[in-house]
Formats: C-alpha cells, structure tokens, sequence
C-alpha cells in the first residue's frame, strides 16, 4: 500500500451517469498509477431502476462493482453516489474501497429540491483515512453549507471529493466561472482543502445535466473543465499535493 507520498494521483471520471465502465478506460485509468478515482453523483446505477430508486440486488451489485474495481486498479475509489436502501429509508450514499477493502461511506446531508421526499438525508458528515492522509466526500448541495468545509477543518481533510449532479442552467461563461470561484474557492479556504468536483455528462438517460468538473486550492481554481468541454466524455488524470501544491499529471 502507497503511503505518505508528497504528490496523489487522481482521476475525476467524468462520463454519462449509468454506463458500464470500459475495458479501455480501466486500462487507461491504470496505466496513470492511480491512488484515488472519484465519480460523479447518480453514477452507480442501473438505468432501468432509476436514480431516486433502488432494488436490494441492484445495490449489492453497484457496491461491488466499486470494491472490484478498487482491487483492480490498486486505489482508493470514491464510488460517486447510489441510492442506498437502509431499513426503510432511501439514502443518496457515497461507498468507499480501497484496494478491495471497505473503508467507508457517506451519505447525503443536504437534500436539493427533487430528492426531498424520496431521498433521506444523512446525520453527518465525515472524513476517512487512506493513503496517509484525511480525506472527506461531500456530495453535491453539501458544498453549499459553510458547515461542511468547518467540519473538514477541524478533522484535518486535505482533500474533500464532491461527487455532483450538475442541471443545465441559463448563464453566461462568466457567470460559471464566478460561481464555481465562489463556491469552490471559498469552500477550499474555509476547509484549508484541495476540493476534486466530478460531474456526469449528459446522454439520452439524462439530457439536462452538464460537466463542470473542477479542483480548487484555497486561492484559485486550479483546474476546470472548458465550457466546449462541459458535454464531453472524459477521464481527467491529475496528480495533486496535500499540501497545496498542485501539478497537472
């Protein structure tokens, strides 16, 4: 196991929510000697149940998807999200493996407005360990609480991974940039934390999303996706310092 290393190679997969995942991009994903691989919200699924609905087989299934694929590649993975059947309640829950082993999950905190109702919100937020560091999972409207990035603060995350469901939305390339910067920029100096936001594409299962994939330090953000790059298909492969010190990989 890879410990305590300066720089962490990570990979924000940034592909249609649903899809298997390819031979090619597990080879590609590989090949960069990945320590932690981050998917989007929604991203473990089965189409034909839905998003915001979940059978017992189809979830044992998706969990195992993540834990094999985690043994696979050697790495961390952060499995986006799922509905997650718990007695009789309906969470929208974030699993965690490393190199096959559970470490953890995390579930949703704040709801936004279509999940309310279906969706039970989790009790609290958290922080894992792997690779020698703290790490925490925010999931999507989670980062619009100032809340989140204190918690992660006072337990030491150096990396906060937010898995998103980002809706198409009417603004302008400026508009985009100054929202992320205060969202993202904001949440990093609050946390004192690099923040990795992975989004879906759109495709015919769900056409109203868009890519925004992003990683912000506390004084800028470091990497984002281009808006003609919002729609694409993509596996982004990064490397990154706990310390704040970022290189593109």
């Amino acid at each position: 196991m890879k410990t305590d290393k300066k720089y962490f190679n990570i990979i924000l997969y940034q592909k249609p929510l649903g899809i298997e995942i390819p031979h090619s991009d597990i080879s590609e994903m590989k090949n960069f000697n990945p320590d932690f691989i981050c998917f989007p919200e929604y991203f473990f699924i089965d189409r034909s149940v839905g998003h915001r609905s979940q059978t017992k087989e189809n979830q044992k299934k998706q969990i195992e998807r993540i834990r094999s694929l985690s043994s696979r590649l050697d790495c961390v993975v952060i499995g986006g999200t799922m509905p997650e059947i718990a007695g009789d309640k309906l969470y929208n829950t974030s699993f965690l493996f490393e190199s096959g082993k559970f470490i953890g999950y995390y579930r949703k905190k704040n709801l936004f407005a279509p999940e309310k109702g279906r969706i039970t919100p989790g009790e609290k937020y958290k922080t894992f360990n792997a690779r020698g560091i703290t790490f925490g999972v925010l999931i999507c409207a989670d980062v619009l609480h100032n809340n989140s990035f204190a918690f992660m603060r006072e337990n030491n995350a150096k990396i906060i991974f937010s898995p998103t469901f980002s809706p198409r939305k009417t603004e302008t390339v400026e508009e985009k940039f100054k929202r992320d910067k205060d969202i993202y920029v904001r949440g990093a100096s609050i946390s004192g934390a690099i923040i990795v936001k992975v989004c879906g594409v759109k495709s015919d299962y769900i056409d109203f999303i868009q890519a925004r994939s992003l990683i912000a330090d506390p004084e800028r953000i470091i990497y984002r996706v281009t808006p003609d790059q919002e729609d694409s298909s993509m596996i982004i492969k990064k490397r990154i310092s706990p310390d704040l010190d970022y290189n593109s990989g």
